[in-house]
C-alpha cells in the first residue's frame, strides 16, 4: 500500500511538471536547462502605451480616433480585353461576339449583374517587308498587317460568391487580364455620423473624468476642435508577399543544387486598431473599405487676466497751445 501510494505521489508530481511546461511554452522551457530548442532566450515584452491625451500649465489636448470597417455596397470588376484582325471588320467582330457572350451569360446567371463596355484603342498594326534595291543595301520598310483593338467591360456585382463565376465566364470567352476591382459604397454619410457620435460619447466620458481628477469643470472651459475624416480602399492596402522556404542541409560539394523559384503574391493588409480609440466591424474578414476618423480638443486650463469680451480702451488727449506747443492731458 506504502509502495502505491509513493508512486501515485511520483506520477502525479510528473504529469503536474509537464503541464506547467505545456501551459509556459517552450521558450521557458529552455531557460529551465531541460531542453535545447535553439539561441532564443526569454524575455519580457515591454509594450509603451500610445499617448491620447497631454496637458500643461496652459492647455490640455484630446485626440480621439476611430476605424470604421464598411462592406462594399457593390464591386466593379475591369477585365481588360486584346482582339487582333486581318481586317477593321473583323477585330471588331470577334471583340464584340466575345463581350457579347459574356453579357448573355451573365444575365442568365443574375440579373442584377451590370454589364458595360470601355473603348481604349483601335490602332493598326505593322509587319516588315525588305525592298531591295540595285546600288544600295536591302531596305525594311513597315507595311499595314492587320489591327489591334483594346476594350475593358465593367462588371459591376453585389454578392462576394457572384465573382467565381464571373471569372469563369470571362475565361470562357478568353478574356483573362482582371485589371481591377473596385469598391463602392452609398453609405459614407451614415459611417461619418456614426463616427462622430461615437466620439463624442468618449470625449464626454474623458471629460467627466479628468475634471474628477483635477477638481474642476472642464466643461466650462474654451475649447478649439480640429477634426479630419479619410477613406481607404482594399486596392490600397495589399501587399506584395514572396514565399521562402530554404532547406539547411550540407550538400555534396560536388553536387548541383537547383533552388526552386519562390512564388510571389499579395495578401491585404488592413490598418491596425491599436493606436485607434474605438473600432466598428472589427470581426468582419472580408476585405473592406477603412473610414479613419480623428478629433482633436485643445481645452484652455488657464484662464485670461481680465473677463471674456471685455474691451481696452487706450485713448490719449492732446491740447494744441496758443504757441503751437502740443501737451498730452491725463484724464
Amino acid at each position: 500500500m506504502k509502495s502505491n501510494l509513493i508512486t501515485a505521489m511520483a506520477l502525479t508530481a510528473i504529469f503536474f511538471n509537464l503541464s506547467n511546461a505545456q501551459v509556459s511554452g517552450n521558450a521557458n522551457y529552455e531557460k529551465s536547462g531541460n531542453a535545447n530548442y535553439g539561441s532564443n532566450q526569454y524575455a519580457i515584452n515591454r509594450v509603451n502605451t500610445i499617448q491620447t491625451t497631454t496637458s500643461s500649465q496652459d492647455e490640455m489636448v484630446i485626440t480621439i480616433k476611430g476605424i470604421y470597417n464598411e462592406r462594399a455596397t457593390a464591386q466593379i470588376a475591369t477585365f481588360s480585353i486584346l482582339q487582333l484582325g486581318k481586317t477593321a471588320e473583323e477585330a471588331t467582330s470577334l471583340i464584340d461576339e466575345r463581350i457579347g457572350n459574356v453579357m448573355k451569360e451573365l444575365s442568365s446567371f443574375n440579373k442584377e449583374i451590370e454589364i458595360a463596355s470601355d473603348m481604349i484603342s483601335f490602332v493598326p498594326t505593322y509587319d516588315y517587308a525588305v525592298e531591295k534595291k540595285i546600288f544600295n543595301p536591302k531596305t525594311y520598310n513597315e507595311q499595314p498587317s492587320g489591327f489591334e483593338l483594346k476594350k475593358n467591360i465593367l462588371i459591376k456585382f453585389r454578392n462576394n460568391n457572384d465573382f467565381d463565376k464571373i471569372i469563369a465566364i470571362c475565361g470562357k470567352n478568353e478574356i483573362y487580364d482582371l485589371a481591377k476591382v473596385d469598391y463602392v459604397t452609398t453609405n459614407f454619410d451614415g459611417v461619418r455620423f456614426q463616427m462622430q457620435k461615437k466620439a463624442m460619447e468618449q470625449f464626454k466620458d474623458y471629460m467627466a473624468n479628468y475634471s474628477l481628477i483635477m477638481n474642476t469643470d472642464l466643461n466650462k472651459k474654451e475649447k478649439i476642435i480640429q477634426e479630419g475624416f479619410n477613406v481607404t480602399y482594399p486596392m490600397e492596402s495589399y501587399r506584395s508577399y514572396q514565399a521562402f522556404s530554404q532547406a539547411n542541409a550540407s550538400f555534396d560539394p560536388k553536387s548541383v543544387v537547383h533552388n526552386i523559384k519562390k512564388n510571389t503574391t499579395e495578401y491585404y493588409n488592413a490598418a491596425m486598431v491599436k493606436d485607434h480609440n474605438f473600432i466598428f466591424n472589427a470581426d468582419i474578414t472580408e476585405p473592406t473599405i477603412q473610414a479613419f476618423y480623428e478629433i482633436t480638443i485643445r481645452i484652455k486650463l488657464k484662464e485670461d487676466q481680465l473677463p471674456k469680451n471685455t474691451i481696452i480702451r487706450n485713448n490719449r488727449y492732446y491740447i494744441i497751445t496758443a504757441t503751437g506747443d502740443i501737451k498730452l492731458l491725463n484724464l
